[in-house]
C-alpha cells in the first residue's frame, strides 16, 4: 500500500450540491458520455475532497504504476493512479473517450503533441487539472512525490 502525503493546495471552488462525501454522490445523472469539462470537474472534486484517501494501491509488476478503480458504470470509469520515479505513460490518446484528471499529490509533467510543433510541456502540481477529448495525444510522467497521485 502506498503512503499518502496530503498536500491540501486546492483553490476554493463552488461545492457541488451534494456533500455526502462519496464518489457516487458526485456523479451527475447521465444517459450519455460526460464532456471533457465534466470529467475534469469530477476528477477535481474527488481529489479536492480527498475521496481517494485510504484506497489501497498495489503495483501489478515491479516498476509499474499502481492503480485502483474508484468507480465504474456503463459510461464512466474513474481510476486513482500512483506515480514513482521512472513512471511514464508514453505518448497516447484515449480512443473515443473524453478524459479529465487532477493531481492529488506530488507533481507530474505532461507533454502534449501538437501538429507541426514540438511537444508542449507543462508541470502539473497538486490541484492542477486537465481535460481533453478524443483528439488529445499526451504523455504523463512522474516528477516528484512519494508517490505522486492523480
Amino acid at each position: 500500500m502506498a503512503t499518502i502525503e496530503r498536500e491540501p493546495r486546492f483553490l476554493p471552488e463552488a461545492l457541488l450540491q451534494d456533500t455526502t462525501g462519496t464518489i457516487e454522490s458526485l456523479v451527475p445523472d447521465h444517459d450519455r458520455f460526460l464532456s471533457p469539462a465534466e470529467c475534469e470537474q469530477l476528477a477535481t472534486e474527488i481529489a479536492r475532497r480527498g475521496l481517494w484517501e485510504g484506497v489501497e494501491l498495489t503495483p501489478t509488476e515491479s516498476h509499474t504504476r499502481a492503480y485502483a478503480l474508484l468507480y465504474e458504470d456503463e459510461r464512466i470509469e474513474m481510476w486513482l493512479l500512483s506515480w514513482l520515479p521512472r513512471h511514464s505513460t508514453g505518448f497516447h490518446d484515449h480512443g473515443e473517450s473524453n478524459v479529465g484528471f487532477c493531481v492529488a499529490q506530488g507533481r507530474l509533467v505532461e507533454q502534449q503533441l501538437r501538429f507541426a510543433e514540438r511537444p508542449h510541456e507543462r508541470t502539473l502540481e497538486v490541484g492542477d487539472a486537465r481535460s481533453a477529448g478524443s483528439d488529445y495525444i499526451h504523455c504523463l510522467e512522474w516528477e516528484s512525490g512519494s508517490p505522486a497521485l492523480s
